[in-house]
């Protein structure tokens, strides 16, 4: 077997005994006392709304497309960073280098490629809402809000001026 794929199964290995012994030993330090809080589920502080099914805005799903292909794209080179520790018969050693680099550069270009298109199409742009501002309709006008709020400022200035004297 190559010397470079033991080391790609090693790295593998060692970091799947990480990720175990990382796992075993929270599995070991944590306490088991379940309550209604830690078993309801927390997204941004709000309480969720029971409907039927679970749904989110679609904006989210082509970005993540865009990022599962890029890490595929990504583990697929790794083939081609092991073959330089081969040489086929044949090929010298300067020709297969050249050749294996040529090969990396084109794909990298193609990523490149794939992420300018993604940003000019405008893939990767977030839908901003536009703020709408409430409209209230009440009996009481609207010049009576400012003035109350006039009032009370005047009053907090002139308890603020009476802590500061004291």
């Amino acid at each position: 077997m190559n010397s470079g794929y033991i080391l790609v199964l090693a790295f593998f290995a060692g970091g799947m005994l990480f990720v175990a012994i990382g796992y075993g030993i929270s599995r070991l330090l944590q306490t088991q006392k379940p309550n209604a809080q830690k078993l309801s589920s927390y997204e941004c502080g709000e309480e969720e709304i029971p409907i039927g099914k679970s749904s989110f805005h679609f904006r989210y799903y082509l970005p993540a497309v865009i990022f599962l292909l890029f890490e595929v794209e990504i583990i697929l080179i790794a083939p081609v960073l092991l073959a330089q520790e081969s040489n086929p018969i044949g090929w010298n050693k300067s020709e297969w280098n050249f050749l294996l680099k040529a090969e990396a550069i084109l794909f990298f270009a193609i990523l490149a490629f794939g992420y300018v298109y993604a940003i000019s199409q405008k893939y990767l742009d977030w839908e901003r809402p536009i703020p709408k501002t409430p409209f209230f309709e009440g009996s009481i006008p609207d010049f009576a809000y400012e003035q109350f709020n006039i009032e009370q400022e005047k009053k907090w200035k002139s308890a603020r001026q009476k802590e500061e004297t004291a």
